[in-house]
């Protein structure tokens, strides 16, 4: 299995059609890719939903080169430039588009963006893509503002409109004002039971909508993702979307350079997609660059994204180095280069990491029900977006291995995510290893499970904590050390004081400014199902930043080790070693990437249970090189100090 170079951008349809094909054909060869993928009426060239007119015009002055693309062995693809409007961007409907606009939960309607139910709307966008799917191409894709969420000006998103209200009406029999939904829906304590079917009824005409699609595209159809937590704000059953395209592209990274702890949460995000995704799917995971170019996005961190994708077992790349508006791409050939110069770096990749490799670690669980689960504490439709595996920053920073694709023998909750989960699923994770922050432990309380997690009560903790101190010598750098919990970096609704069973090992307790002692810090347990249980005070998800020192390594590498006894994938010796480990079951890689501005040049790697001694390592440089490396005694042995980035590959079978 090789890579797949899919390039996105757009054409001017003013352009001299034969030297627009020449233009494309030579980047094509120069970048070595196999699609083009022709942006329509994008951004710059946007004038709102365009007349049927229009978007005939623009596939009659594409089609020559087009034609001539697909005669030279490069493929083409569609991707009109929008659905139901990705922001208003100034435009406005037209005089004959008496759409309904997609209105937000405070009654905002959009001055472009259109309601998903308006029936004429769908007659007119179900016109485009017969037109679409008249030409010949590979595939046409489905614009990401099918979402329900960012759409501005709005408000989160929509649709709150009378549309949704009324079809809402007929479909359950409910009957309700906007404003009483989205305060019933949104409203602290237990979720109010209209809140579960108002997110079916989302889901439900969403899929509709995407399935009357499939049925005029066939298998050419293509759909864009965004994140998994503000897709369950929508109510997004993604097994069910995702039997509907053929081709997927999931977003999982910035669109700007990025630093290094966004690499562990990127890391998850294409996971947990991937994992949802049917086997026969195709996946092209979106490489964006916007705005465009190297003064945004380094060459450096848009291979480490690329590598990444082909890691996680992708059938190719969905990128955007090229900007839409129609300049040529020869104006800055560099792009092609580097696109070349990776070339066969990623067809390795793709080699040494087939899809049938599945990542192994510390599990984070994830659920699509969380906005259906979670209990709100502020107002508004965004606090039903919950955080999905929030210990991913903490634990990649310390250089352990983790999964979101379920089955592993230790797991890690956070937050409100952990209502999500029904008690079996807790019971089984319980039985194993499980590491709860403050929030997922509180509410694990709450619902009964305290003997379980050795706790016997839970309360916000007092005004004044601002230090846990490690006391227990197995459980810390040194007795006597201290991990900050300031008022200024936690939410202190999410710092826990819990009272521990009195067989449970406390291994910190928490101290105020005034070194009173105010309560336990980390909580071990060993349970009645056999099950390693390991609590903190303080909560996995900070949002901006990632609090991790050498005091809470030395922490969090001891309890994650006596929670797994050892069995994970971990770096050490350098900060920011972010460790992945993949297995088919036989074979395996572990690869360990560096997300320190700081070079690593000495660290050491834990190797996963049951992985043999590796027989290759290769270093992949920032300019998609590979060098040669050795294995001895717990060290990679490289040739050159390892640079922001950049990874190691570690295969149990020569690659």
């Amino acid at each position: 299995m090789t890579s797949r170079y899919v390039l996105r951008l757009q054409v001017d349809p003013a352009d001299d059609p034969k030297q627009a094909g020449d233009r494309l054909l030579a980047l094509a060869r120069a970048a070595r890719a196999e699609e083009i993928c022709v942006f329509l009426f994008g951004l710059e060239f946007n004038d709102g939903h365009e007349s049927l007119d229009r978007v005939a015009h623009w596939l009659a002055a594409t089609r020559p080169w087009r034609t001539r693309l697909r005669a030279e062995g490069v493929a083409v693809s569609l991707n009109p430039g929008h659905t139901v409007g990705h922001s208003d961007w100034a435009r406005s409907l037209d005089p004959d588009q008496t759409w309904q606009t997609m209105t937000d939960q405070h009654g905002t309607a959009a001055a472009v963006q259109v309601c998903p139910l308006d029936p004429a709307w769908r007659a007119y966008f179900a016109q485009t893509l017969r037109l679409y799917a008249a030409e010949d191409v590979d595939t046409v894709w489905i614009e990401d503002d099918i979402r329900l969420h960012n759409h501005r000006p709005l408000d989160w998103g929509g649709c709150f409109c009378p549309l949704h209200l009324t079809e809402f009406a007929r479909r359950t029999g409910i009957t309700t004002t906007r404003e009483e939904l989205v305060a019933a829906c949104t409203a602290p304590g237990d979720p109010h039971p209209w809140r579960e079917r108002w997110l079916d009824f989302w889901d439900t005409t969403q899929r509709e909508l995407l399935a009357s699609w499939r049925e005029i595209l066939g298998d050419r159809l293509g759909l864009m993702s965004s994140r998994t937590d503000s897709h369950a704000a929508e109510g997004r059953d993604w097994h069910a979307w995702l039997d509907l395209p053929t081709v997927h592209r999931p977003h999982f990274w910035g669109y700007s350079d990025g630093a290094g702890p966004e690499l562990p949460r990127a890391i998850q995000q294409l996971d947990m997609q991937r994992a949802a995704q049917p086997a026969g799917l195709r996946s092209f995971p979106e490489i964006e660059c916007w705005p465009y170019g190297q003064w945004n996005k380094s060459f450096r961190q848009t291979g480490a994204q690329m590598s990444l994708a082909h890691i996680l077992g992708s059938d190719g790349l969905a990128i955007s180095l090229y900007d839409f508006l129609g300049n040529h791409p020869d104006d800055e050939p560099r792009r092609a280069a580097f696109l070349a110069q990776w070339r066969d770096t990623f067809d390795w990749l793709s080699e040494t990491f087939p899809k049938s490799f599945r990542t192994v670690g510390v599990g984070l669980p994830w659920s699509q029900r969380t906005g259906r689960r979670t209990h709100t504490e502020r107002a508004g439709w965004q606090s039903l977006v919950v955080p999905h595996g929030a210990w991913a920053g903490l634990l990649g920073a310390a250089g352990h291995s983790v999964t979101a694709r379920g089955g592993a023998s230790v797991n890690a909750l956070s937050g409100e995510a952990a209502r999500a989960f029904e008690d079996a699923e807790l019971r089984e994770w319980l039985s194993q290893g499980l590491l709860l922050d403050s929030v997922a432990a509180r509410i694990l309380f709450e619902r009964g499970h305290g003997p379980l997690i050795g706790v016997t009560g839970a309360r916000q903790s007092p005004e004044g904590h601002s230090r846990e101190i490690c006391t227990d010598p197995a459980f810390s750098l040194r007795p006597g050390c201290a991990i900050s919990l300031d008022a200024e970096s936690y939410d202190r609704s999410a710092v826990v004081a819990f009272d521990p069973a009195p067989d449970a090992r406390v291994a910190s307790i928490v101290r105020d400014q005034l070194d009173r002692e105010r309560g336990s810090g980390l909580v071990l347990y060993e349970n009645a199902l056999g099950g390693r249980v390991a609590v903190t005070p303080w909560p996995a998800h900070t949002p901006g930043t990632t609090f991790m020192n050498a005091q809470r390594e030395a922490q969090l590498g001891a309890v994650l080790d006596w929670l797994s006894r050892g069995a994970h994938a971990r770096a050490t010796g350098h900060p920011w070693l972010v460790t992945q480990a993949l297995t088919d079951g036989t074979d395996w890689r572990v690869v360990v990437w560096n997300a320190s501005p700081d070079e690593a040049d000495d660290f050491r790697l834990r190797l996963p249970k049951g992985m043999p001694e590796p027989r290759s390592v290769v270093q992949v440089t920032a300019r998609g090189e590979r060098l040669t490396a050795a294995w001895h005694d717990g060290r990679p042995l490289l040739s050159r100090p390892l640079g922001q980035w950049e990874y190691v590959v570690l295969s149990s079978a020569h690659a």
